[in-house]
């Protein structure tokens, strides 16, 4: 960026002190700031101009903020703040220090399998809460995950994740990145959170491998050949690969979304134990899933049984056509075997019902806190059951979590249509209970909200906000005449901070202990807390102190000696020859009085 383009921000929302640039993508820059209200470095990132007048990159941008906000883990990166800026937008959030998973695989090459397990279950574990909140991140890649120097994995760039609820189909030219991104996200199909799951197994086989499994000279090669091609094992590129790592990674990139882990939990527990003796949790089931969504056991005949097992194939098919064919002439119709539809989506299941002539019927929908909205969390009848063909399915389907509270939004700092239009949009109804005044926040900015930011509240609730009033400001009462003790008293009393001074007693005043002057005079507006100076009358024997600024010093001398003053003298450096010699300051001022023997300071220029 220019630095004529990097000045504009260098003050973001009166509160966010820009420090530098630390990334830039392809939507918006990314700054370290200090957030000078809590005294903690944050991360800003900025929508670029090219974008901020684009609805739908301001709404994605929005929808980042808000997906995040109410997006809390340890392995997540937390977003504090977000607002309009020089018409822009902007999303402040935890600054993380470290490097991305890309920088460090760029560094150091193929990282340990102890570390990769590491990553990948704090990485899991993001996901997991991003899930049970019914939303996919749909980019995971070694650059959207950092890591701490104390080895803490955060996942951030939410940029494009999308809820469940929604038609989660985007043309590739917008949605995600090429070389991680899942066949069924390449061709444009609905999307689960199994999406997620084969990133995350392409991020695993590059922290392995250092390298990703397909590459190719554009986006759309690179698509095709995750369509299309199987990847090479990393056994088959490097030595002494840990096979259960291995099959846990494979596991994830199969191309069958229903061949994959059915959630990241069972991900989490396989690379939990993948060094000891336990199966892996797809081993262990010995099965494997094909394109139709039907369970097969992997079979590896010898060579010698194959003549036979291919008779026997042929006599079986040949024995369950006419069986077939004599049971529907006598039964009039022919049995299947219910096939298992719990934790897949409801379209899908529709379509592996479709298979075997089988109809799927809602039964009902109930909120559940572990399986995704809109997945299957139980059916009747069960996994296994023959029924005729043409029977109806009855399943439970899944309404997500229940949202039974709301993370209020931070206000502070915003005008009140700016509250009232992000409250709006959360549900949520603004209370205004008090004005105040700040020194901080102009007229008319919220300086406190209750609850706090980040608090939780319930859907529908009120949030109640303090206004500013702006600065508070005292005019100076006519206070000459008063006597001193009564006018500090009634000064302080406005929230001001008196001093005096001593002058003698003239024909007019004759008694001591009076205010003969305030400085600044009565009738001016001054802030809260400013210093106020009271002149009060005195019969001690007081003498002027005379003005000489300006003068040389034999001058200031001769007057102050004619006066009887004693004087010190301090030399201050000068860079003009003409000062050299002469009176710059002195202590105290002209016009005050001093008590007969006192000194005075000259300021002399050398």
């Amino acid at each position: 960026m220019p630095e004529k383009d990097f000045r504009k921000y260098k003050l973001i929302s009166k509160r966010y002190r820009i420090i530098k640039k630390i990334a830039s993508g392809g939507m918006a820059d990314i700054f370290l700031g200090d957030d000078l209200k809590l005294n903690r470095k944050v991360a800003v990132k900025v929508l670029s101009a090219n974008y901020a007048g684009d609805r739908n990159f301001v709404a994605r941008f929005k929808s980042e903020a808000q997906i995040l906000a109410r997006l809390s883990h340890p392995n997540i990166v937390q977003v504090y703040d977000w607002g309009e800026f020089n018409g822009s937008y902007f999303i402040c959030m935890e600054y993380v220090e470290g490097e991305s998973l890309k920088e460090i695989i760029e560094k150091k090459g193929p990282l340990p399998p102890e570390t990769i397990a590491d990553y990948a279950i704090q990485i899991s574990s993001a996901l997991l809460t991003a899930h049970k909140n019914n939303l996919i991140h749909r980019d995971i890649k070694p650059q959207n995950i950092l890591v701490t120097p104390e080895e803490k994995v955060k996942v951030t760039d939410f940029g494009i994740a999308k809820s469940l609820t929604t038609d989660v189909t985007k043309t590739l030219n917008i949605m995600g990145t090429a070389h991680y991104i899942s066949p069924e996200q390449a061709k444009g199909e609905v999307l689960d959170h199994r999406t997620d799951i084969y990133s995350l197994g392409i991020v695993l086989y590059e922290m392995l491998t250092a390298d990703v499994p397909f590459r190719g000279s554009n986006s759309i090669d690179i698509s095709l050949k995750h369509i299309n091609e199987k990847p090479l094992k990393p056994s088959e590129l490097m030595e002494n690969i840990p096979e259960k790592l291995e099959d846990i990674i494979m596991h994830c990139m199969e191309k069958n979304p229903l061949a994959r882990y059915p959630t990241v939990r069972e991900l989490i527990g396989d690379l939990q134990k993948y060094e000891t003796d336990k199966p892996l949790s797809f081993s262990a089931k010995g099965q494997n899933l094909n394109r139709a969504g039907v369970f097969i056991k992997k079979i590896r005949p010898h060579l010698a049984t194959i003549i036979i097992a291919a008779f026997m194939i042929a006599f079986l098919f040949l024995f369950i056509f006419y069986s077939y064919k004599y049971y529907n002439s006598t039964a009039g119709h022919n049995m299947v075997s219910v096939p298992p539809l719990e934790n897949i989506p409801a379209e899908n299941a529709k379509e592996i019902l479709a298979l075997f002539d089988l109809n799927l019927i809602v039964k009902d929908e109930i909120y559940n806190s572990e399986i995704p909205e809109g997945f299957i969390i139980e059916q009747t009848p069960e996994p296994g059951k023959n029924v005729p063909a043409g029977s109806d399915i009855e399943a439970i389907l899944s309404r997500g979590q229940e949202i039974t509270y709301i993370l209020t939004p931070n206000l502070i700092g915003l005008s009140m249509e700016e509250a009232s239009n992000i409250l709006k949009d959360f549900g949520l109804v603004k209370v205004v209970i008090s004005k105040e005044y700040s020194s901080t926040f102009k007229k008319n900015l919220i300086i406190d909200q209750s609850p706090q930011f980040s608090e939780k509240i319930e859907p529908g609730g009120s949030v109640n906000i303090i206004v500013s009033k702006g600065k508070e400001t005292i005019v100076i009462p006519n206070i000459i005449d008063l006597d001193f003790r009564n006018a500090s008293n009634h000064l302080k009393s406005l929230g001001l901070i008196v001093i005096s001074s001593k002058a003698p007693l003239t024909g007019i005043v004759n008694e001591p202990g009076i205010v003969m002057k305030v400085i600044p005079s009565p009738g001016s507006r001054v802030d809260v807390n400013s210093v106020v100076e009271l002149v009060i009358s005195t019969s001690e024997l007081l003498v002027p102190v005379p003005n000489l600024v300006q003068l040389s010093l034999e001058q200031a001398k001769n007057i102050l000696d004619s006066d009887n003053i004693n004087y010190e003298i301090s030399y201050i450096n000068t860079d003009y020859s003409v000062q050299e010699g002469t009176v710059l300051g002195q202590n105290p001022e002209a016009g005050t009085y001093i008590s007969p023997g006192s000194s005075i300071i000259l300021f002399i220029g050398r």
